[in-house]
This record gives C-alpha cells, structure tokens and sequence, in this order.
C-alpha cells in the first residue's frame, strides 16, 4: 500500500470513526466483557488443553494477562476462571455446563458483531432474527475455538524456542536471547494480527475478501501493541487499582477493554474505507441488508 493512499484512507477512517461515537459502543462491549470473560477464559482452556497440559496452558494465560493488565488483575482473572469452571462430572449437567459458557461467551461477540454492523452500515434482515442469533453464537463458538487454538500454537512455539534457545545459547552468547525474544514478538504481533482479521472477517454480517481485511488487521495489531503499552503506563501511574479498591481488579478490565475496542473500531472503520475504495467492497450476507434498504 503506497504512503499517500495509506494516509488518505488512516485521514478518511478517522473522520468516519468519529463521527460513528464509537465511546458508548466500546463501554457497552466493554460491560458484556466483564460477564463473558471466565466462559471465554474457559472455552479457551478447553480446546488448548485437548493436544497440551491443562496447566501449562492456564499458566501461559496467566502469563500473558499479567504482561497485559498487571500480575494482580492477572490472579484475579485466575480466580475467575477457576469459579466458573465446569468440574460436574454427569452427562447431562456438563452438557448444560457448557452450552451455558457458550451462551455467556457469545454475548461479547454479539455486541461486537453489533459494532462492527454499525462501522460497515449494514442491518438485519426482518424476519431472520433466529437464524442469525444461532449463527452468531456459532460464529462466537468458532472465534474462542481459534483463541485456543493459537495459545496452543504459542505454548508448542514457547517449547521449541526454549530448547533451540539452550543449544543456540552455547554457541551465540548473548545473542540467542536477542533472537529469540525477537521470535516471541514476532509470532505475538502475528497472532493478534490474526484475530482481529478472523474478527474483521468472521463476525459482521457481511463478505469481504480476506485481502480486503489484512491491512486493517495489521494497522489495528500495530495500534493495539501500542496501545497495550500505553494503556498499561495509564493503569499502573493512575493508580486505577487502588483507587477502586476491592473492585479495582474490575475496573482495570473495564478499562483496558474499553480502550482496546476503540482502537479496535477504528481498524474496522479503515478495513471498510480499505475494501470500500480500493478493495472489492463490503457485501452483506444474504442475512443482512446496507442501511436504508429493506
């Protein structure tokens, strides 16, 4: 993508980001992800712990949590994770477990979903409210399946990187290190590059080629990066922790989900400019119609 044609469509999506107020939308995303986040977090667990240890895989989502919002909102997460777990052992009651993590998991991607309809102006069609509220909580289903499966993806690479890293150490010193955490960021910045694709992709009510996507999804992985980072800056020297308390864990993923989803929703508005008027456009699916048509 040229310099100019980048800059014209980063100055076009950012008019059309602000003018859609996308604060309420990303406090509203934000407020369903505190209730889907343990059914989420599970799910996750579920289908990574299929092929790997259970355990490494929680202690791998511990430890990308704690680098995200902290070690103790990471260990409050824990504890929301090991409560909502499904440990009843009958048929029925665990199928009834699940199918109830499913609902809970699906109400974040129904308000994404939601979202991203609005960035790309499209709308239900009347009359197929069912069918595209089972294909959501399919579609949702899919979408955690794929989180497992890239932390999945992240604790078989973790292993390899760490025995290559041992015999590498002996003969490059110093810079294995180097190399291997430049590995680390590299397959980090590629797997969120990833989601927000399959999300760009997957969720809204429409058909967009995936190389209409991959330029959105790599300019929201670069600002999500950034923006974890400054996030976490804002978090740890506000003090928004301990200025909450007991609940300070709460508002901490509040917070920090709320400023994901806006930098989130500006992707989605420059994936749109992007297929929009260099691209083969946004199509909606045949469950869905553009705004203003019926």
């Amino acid at each position: 993508m040229a310099a100019k044609r980048l800059g014209s469509t980063a100055l076009t999506a950012g008019k059309e980001f602000i003018n859609s107020e996308p604060m309420p939308q990303a406090a509203a995303i934000a407020y369903y992800t505190i209730f889907s986040l343990p059914a989420v977090m599970i799910i996750t667990v579920m289908v990574a712990a299929t092929v790997y240890d259970e355990a490494s895989v929680r202690t791998a989502m511990l430890t990308q949590a704690s680098r995200m919002i902290g070690a103790d909102t990471a260990t409050s997460l824990t504890e929301m994770l090991e409560n909502a777990r499904v440990t009843e052992t009958r048929f029925l009651a665990k199928v009834l477990g699940i199918a109830a993590l499913v609902f809970s998991a699906g109400s974040v991607f129904a308000s994404l979903q939601a979202t991203l309809n609005n960035v790309w102006h499209l709308k239900a069609r009347p009359g197929r409210a069912i069918v595209r509220y089972l294909i959501t909580r399919l579609l949702s289903l899919a979408l955690v399946a794929s989180f497992g499966f890239l932390m999945l993806v992240s604790l078989v690479l973790d292993a390899v990187l760490v025995a290559f890293g041992e015999r590498l150490a002996v003969w490059l010193s110093g810079i294995a290190a180097f190399l291997i955490a430049t590995v680390n960021v590299l397959v980090s910045f590629g797997m969120i590059t990833f989601i927000f694709a399959m999300i760009f992709k997957v969720l809204p009510d429409a058909r967009i080629r995936w190389r209409d996507v991959w330029g959105g999804a790599v300019l929201t992985a670069l600002l999500f990066s950034l923006g974890k980072f400054l996030i976490g800056l804002y978090i740890g020297y506000a003090g928004v922790g301990d200025t909450y308390g007991a609940a300070g864990a709460v508002v901490i993923i509040l917070v920090w989900v709320y400023y994901s989803t806006v930098i989130m929703i500006y992707g989605a508005h420059f994936t749109h400019v992007e297929a929009r008027d260099h691209g083969n456009g946004v199509v909606p699916s045949k469950h869905a119609t553009t705004e203003g048509t019926h």
